[in-house]
């Protein structure tokens, strides 16, 4: 075909696709007549409490007036759509309970295209935003809930899907008052989550977490078909962690559960009465919920001594994260005394140290603590400190004591090195495959110390094996760049 032939085809392709798509923030309806479907004007968002709070302006033609067909507005949450407002009229909107975070928003126009040709039918504008809104609104952690201030506000508690029968009882509870959930007025085939508002479990990065809580049951028929269940809330699921039938009334019942899969999260704690008839209870009651954290503390505490010198050696927290131990805290106690005495001014952040006992001290018999320090890496602010169990020393001249030896490699997982930390002298040090195969080897010598470079291993699984004379310890590290 001749070239100029097939270019005018190709704009008259062109024009007509031109012709039959419709103009950003319009459509088309049947017979393609034009029509522009104009966004709210001055879309602004700001933060109150612990909600969004949303404003704008109808939207207007270009000579002035409302666009025909407006039926109300559409707003969008980070991309989903949260509220459809079904009024023109209407110009704000509260977007309630938020969790701590960044919210974006955008609204949009709804029109019934009646006015336009196209009866039954609606559309929707261009969106008007984005706006975005920070908000910090977690709760402090850790939690005490005891309904003191005899209601649900005060710690801003949620319902879902709705309240039903749940109350502040202020003449009962383990002191009044307490949370209950009534059985009466009966319900049938239903379900109601007494919820917590976001709890800021972020800072714990090496730590146990607990929910503790009060329980009792008033019951009616033994039926075993009304429930109430216990739960926690991470990465947009609930997890149940406890749960009782109405099998028989209780007094009041003291649990405490281990929730550590909420390490490092903002989580929620909710308590979700359930069943076929709420008439075959009188009540649930929950009472004195709490939500903490324990740090914790060194592990593999222990000492060697010679001479005049006791020789503290301890390993990391087991924990999976070590970011925020800063570094640790040594403490003496002389016997016959009561009071511990900090040894170290600014914190150990190896895993040993050296206590000198000056010549000539009037006591031989110690005891000692070492503690974690644990910090808040977004503030630098000190969380917790957490102990291992107490050391007991007896020093006595001349006595030699025989030392276990106790080994430490950091960090794990590792980049450029490792570090092999023992409290007695390193023997040899070789580094193997997952398979066996040595990659190298290194003497300790009378290093208690050895720094080994991995940055020139591929990523993967290796072990480190270290011989201190007849002992061996044998670790597992993973290398990644």
């Amino acid at each position: 075909m001749n070239p100029f032939k097939k270019l005018a085809i190709l704009l008259l392709l062109t024009a007509l696709a031109g012709a039959l798509t419709p103009w950003h923030g319009q459509s088309a309806p049947p017979g393609n007549k034009r029509y522009t479907l104009y966004a709210p004007l001055n879309f602004n968002g700001t933060p109150v409490e612990c909600n969004s709070y949303l404003t704008w302006q109808k939207p207007q033609l270009p000579g002035g007036g409302t666009p025909a067909g407006l039926a109300g507005y559409n707003i969008y949450r980070d991309g989903s759509l949260v509220k459809g407002i079904s009024s023109g009229e209407t110009l704000y909107w509260y977007d309630y309970s938020l969790a701590t975070g960044t919210y974006s928003y955008t609204i949009t126009a709804s029109y019934d295209l009646a006015a336009y040709g196209s009866p039954g039918q609606f559309g929707e504008s261009p969106p008007s935003g984005p706006v975005s809104i920070i908000m910090n609104c977690d709760f402090p952690f850790p939690f005490y809930e005891s309904w003191d201030m005899g209601n649900f506000s005060g710690y801003s508690w949620q319902f879902h899907p709705s309240q039903l029968n749940w109350v502040v009882a202020t003449n009962q509870g383990n002191p009044a008052p307490t949370a209950m959930f009534n059985g009466s007025p009966g319900v049938t085939n239903y379900e109601s989550r007494l919820e917590s508002f976001s709890l800021y479990g972020k800072p714990y990065l090496c730590a146990n977490m607990f929910l503790e809580f009060d329980y009792k049951l008033a019951d009616f028929t033994t039926s075993g078909t009304e429930k109430l269940e216990a739960e926690y809330f991470i990465d947009n699921t609930w997890y149940p962690v406890f749960e009782i039938t109405n099998v028989g009334s209780t007094g009041w019942v003291h649990q405490k559960i281990d929730i550590s899969q909420t390490v490092g999260k903002q989580f929620k704690v909710g308590f979700r009465a359930s069943g076929l008839n709420s008439g075959n209870i009188a009540s649930w009651s929950v009472d004195n919920i709490r939500a903490y954290a324990l740090c914790k503390g060194p592990a593999g505490c222990g000492y060697s001594k010679s001479g005049n010198t006791v020789h503290l050696f301890w390993q990391h927290p087991d924990c999976d994260s070590l970011q925020g131990v800063m570094g640790y805290n040594v403490y003496r106690r002389d016997l016959p005394g009561v009071t511990y005495t900090k040894l170290n001014a600014p914190l150990v952040t190896g895993y040993y140290f050296d206590d000198v006992i000056p010549i000539g001290f009037p006591y031989t018999q110690f005891k000692y603590l070492i503690e974690a320090m644990h910090f808040d890496l977004l503030t630098n602010s000190f969380l917790c400190g957490a102990f291992c169990d107490t050391l007991d020393v007896d020093l006595t001249q001349g006595i030699p004591t025989k030392v276990k030896p106790q080994t430490t490699v950091f960090p794990n997982p590792a980049n450029d090195y490792i570090t092999v930390q023992s409290n007695v002298p390193l023997g040899l040090c070789e580094l193997l495959t997952a398979s066996g195969q040595i990659v190298g080897s290194w003497t300790g010598g009378k290093k208690i110390t050895l720094t080994i470079p991995v940055s020139a291993l591929s990523p993967g699984i290796y072990m480190i094996r270290v011989r201190n004379g007849s002992e061996s310890f044998t670790r597992k590290i993973a290398v990644m760049h």
